[in-house]
C-alpha cells in the first residue's frame, strides 16, 4: 500500500436482517467462522455466509436501522487499522447490516482488537 493511501476491503456484503430483527450486535470484529456463523443467525439471516478464510482474512460488522451503510478504513500507523461505519441518519423499520473482509497480512490490531 502506498504511504497515505486508505486501505481497502477485499470484500464487503450488505443486506437486511432476517423478519422481525430489529435489534442486532452494532458492530463487531470477527476473527473466526464459530463466532460468524453465530452472528449470521443472529441477524435472521438463511442464506449461507459469504466465504472467508479466517487464517488469512478478518471480518469487520456493523448494523444500522438506517437505509444505508459504508465503511471507511483507516491505517493508523504500527499495524493498527481503524474501520469505522458510516450510515444515513433516515431511520426505518427493520435492520441493515454490512460486513468488511479485510486482509489479516500487515495488521496487529483492527478497531483495538488483537489478530
Amino acid at each position: 500500500m502506498k504511504k497515505n493511501e486508505s486501505p481497502k476491503p477485499l470484500r464487503e456484503f450488505f443486506g437486511e436482517a432476517g423478519a422481525g430483527v430489529e435489534k442486532g450486535p452494532t458492530r463487531g470484529v470477527i476473527l473466526d467462522g464459530v463466532e460468524y456463523e453465530k452472528i449470521w443467525r443472529e441477524l435472521g439471516l438463511t442464506e449461507e455466509p459469504g466465504a472467508v478464510d479466517f487464517a488469512k482474512e478478518v471480518v469487520v460488522l456493523s448494523t444500522t436501522r438506517g437505509s444505508r451503510i459504508s465503511f471507511r478504513l483507516r491505517d493508523e500507523g504500527e499495524g493498527r487499522m481503524q474501520v469505522m461505519s458510516i450510515s444515513t441518519r433516515d431511520i426505518r423499520p427493520g435492520l441493515r447490516y454490512a460486513i468488511a473482509v479485510i486482509a489479516r497480512q500487515g495488521w496487529q490490531e483492527v478497531n483495538d482488537t488483537k489478530l
